[in-house]
């Protein structure tokens, strides 16, 4: 470890298990705009926020809470820099401000598919399923944090909705045609990746606060679901989510995330034969997707009228 000119050792945030959060790079002059005109904190006259990591700091602040010496907080913040992970426009308009947050009765986030390609665009492109089922994890707890810090006691337990944007913007890093057969069984992975991370994340959650109003779990919704048998026994005993997942347009984050595609909308930049996306094929993909997505989802799958 290093030492300060006062010859004390100064602690890399690493060393204590802290997730180190870097400058968060905007390549989309509208999503500046957007954070500017949305979701920057002013005062009056005064600009609070003189930065996007300020905003992610402020609302990680706001809904970690000090009990944990920072570490959620850390986390948090290192997610949404990445454009990872997305909280609630309320929050981000919100949250630790002078302005009170509205009740949070179904909090929302979205994980951002496109920012879990590993070597995009090369042959070796992949999607990390690991890092993307571990944010879903830390998604829940976000939300359930947030639920806890500005929702009100509801009965039936916490109806989450962690979804998902930017997902033909992985299909389009991976070298995978939106309009053909493969983009269902990719979506349908992430789907999956998605909805066990959430589990996980609900599992610890639940053994760790205990049930919220009377829950009855997601234990028959996720019958179906090949499961390993440690996390169907900790999704049958949750009693505090009545629901993780949610999948639908969320334009606003989308744009924020710099102008990643919204929910599982194709890309029109990224589709590789212009001249075949008609309509109608597109309709059709998009449907195909959201028909492999579906059975590990809580609620069915939003998309554009």
């Amino acid at each position: 470890m290093r030492r300060g000119h006062s010859g004390r050792e100064r602690v890399r945030p690493a060393a204590l298990g802290l997730a180190v959060t870097r400058l968060t790079r905007f390549t989309d002059p509208h999503a500046v705009d957007l954070w500017d005109r949305r979701f920057r904190w002013r005062s009056g006259e005064r600009l609070r926020d003189r930065t996007i990591d300020a905003t992610w700091q402020r609302v990680a602040a706001a809904v970690g809470g000090s009990d944990d010496g920072g570490y959620w907080r850390s986390r948090y913040a290192a997610a949404f820099g990445a454009w990872q992970l997305l909280p609630d426009p309320r929050l981000l308009r919100r949250a630790g401000t002078e302005r009170a947050v509205p009740p949070l009765r179904a909090p929302r986030a979205a994980l951002n598919a496109g920012a879990f390609v590993i070597e995009p665009g090369g042959a070796r492109a992949r999607f990390d399923f690991e890092r993307f089922a571990a944010t879903a994890a830390l998604a829940v707890r976000l939300l359930d944090d947030a639920a806890e810090a500005f929702g009100a006691e509801l009965a039936g337990g916490l109806r989450l909705e962690v979804g998902l944007i930017g997902v033909a913007d992985a299909l389009a890093l991976m070298g995978v045609d939106y309009l053909g057969e493969a983009a269902a069984a990719q979506a349908q992975a992430m789907a999956r990746s998605l909805a066990l991370g959430c589990a996980q994340g609900a599992g610890r959650l639940a053994r760790e606060r205990g049930a919220r109003g009377e829950a009855a779990g997601l234990g028959e919704r996720w019958r179906s679901r090949e499961l390993p048998a440690a996390l169907a026994e900790a999704v049958a005993g949750n009693r505090r989510h009545a629901r993780l997942t949610r999948v639908r347009p969320q334009p606003s984050l989308a744009r924020l995330a710099n102008g990643a595609s919204d929910g599982i909308e194709p890309a029109y930049a990224r589709l590789r034969d212009l001249h075949a996306a008609t309509p109608q094929a597109l309709r059709a993909a998009r449907g195909r997707i959201a028909a492999a997505m579906q059975p590990w989802l809580d609620a069915p799958v939003g998309v554009r009228p």
